[in-house]
C-alpha cells in the first residue's frame, strides 16, 4: 500500500515508483518548476516539447503526483471555479468566451498527448453527466441550462435530457431530468501524472524528487542543501522594450 491515495494503491505491480534523486547541488538551468502536479509537469512538458533547447528542471518537495494531483476524483472537465458572473464582471464576456475555449480545448490536448506519448490513465471519454431529484433539483437545473443558453452554450455542447431520454442513458431512482455535455473524460489520476512526468522526463526535462524549496527569488531557487540559478541566458528571453 501507497498511503498516498486509492488511485495511488490501484496502480500495477509493474509500475515503477522508484523515488528520483534529490537536486545533488548548486547548478544553473534555463527553466526551473517548482511543484511535480499537474500545473508544474504540463508547463515543463509543453516547454520542452515547444523549446527542445531549453534546460527545463522541476524540482519536487516530494516526489511526482504526491499532492493534489494524485488524490483528485478522477475526472478532466472545462470546469473553472469562479463563477462565470464575477469573471464577467472583473474581465468582460470576451475573455471569458476566450477562458472557456482555452478549457475545453485542454481537454483535447490531455488526451492528445496521451496518444502520442503513450501514457495510460484509463481515459474515457464518456462526457458529464448531471441528474436531478425531485423538484428543487429539477428547478435548479432548468434554471442553469437557461443561463447557458442565454450564455451562447449551443444544443450539442450541452444536451437536456427529460426524464425519458434520461433513463436510455442512466436510470436513477426518482430522477425527472438531466443534462449531458460531451465535454468530459474519466482518468486515472496516479497513472496520468506518473505518466506525464516519465514523458516530460522523455522530451529531456530533468525531475528532482526529494528536493524541499525554501525560498524563490528572482531567477533563483534555493532549498535545502543546493540552490538553483534559472534564465540566466538572458538572450534566449529577451525583455520587453
Amino acid at each position: 500500500m501507497s498511503a498516498l491515495s486509492y488511485w495511488h494503491d490501484s496502480l500495477s505491480p509493474g509500475d515503477d515508483l522508484t523515488p528520483r534523486p534529490a537536486l545533488p547541488g548548486d547548478g544553473e538551468v534555463d527553466v526551473a518548476v517548482v511543484g511535480a502536479g499537474f500545473t508544474g509537469l504540463w508547463t515543463a512538458y509543453h516547454l520542452a516539447r515547444g523549446r527542445p533547447d531549453l534546460d527545463v528542471v522541476v524540482l519536487e518537495r516530494e516526489r511526482a503526483g504526491f499532492g493534489a494531483s494524485g488524490r483528485n476524483g478522477g475526472w478532466l472537465t472545462p470546469a473553472f471555479a469562479a463563477p462565470r458572473e464575477r469573471l464577467v464582471q472583473t474581465h468582460g464576456p470576451e475573455h471569458v468566451h476566450a477562458l472557456e475555449r482555452a478549457l475545453r480545448d485542454s481537454v483535447d490536448d490531455v488526451l492528445a498527448v496521451c496518444a502520442e506519448d503513450g501514457i495510460a490513465c484509463d481515459a474515457l471519454a464518456g462526457g458529464v453527466l448531471r441528474v436531478a431529484r425531485g423538484s428543487a433539483q429539477a428547478a435548479r437545473l432548468g434554471d442553469a441550462i437557461a443561463r447557458e443558453r442565454a450564455w451562447g452554450v449551443s444544443d450539442e455542447d450541452l444536451v437536456s435530457l427529460d426524464a425519458d431520454a434520461l433513463s436510455t442513458r442512466v436510470r436513477v431512482a426518482g430522477a425527472s431530468r438531466g443534462t449531458w455535455s460531451p465535454h468530459g473524460v474519466r482518468v486515472q489520476p496516479a497513472k496520468l501524472v506518473h505518466g506525464l512526468a516519465a514523458a516530460a522526463e522523455r522530451h529531456g526535462v530533468r525531475i528532482f524528487e526529494g528536493t524541499t524549496v525554501r525560498e524563490l527569488r528572482p531567477a533563483h531557487a534555493s532549498g535545502e542543501g543546493a540552490s538553483i540559478r534559472f534564465a540566466v541566458n538572458t538572450t534566449r528571453f529577451p525583455t520587453s522594450p
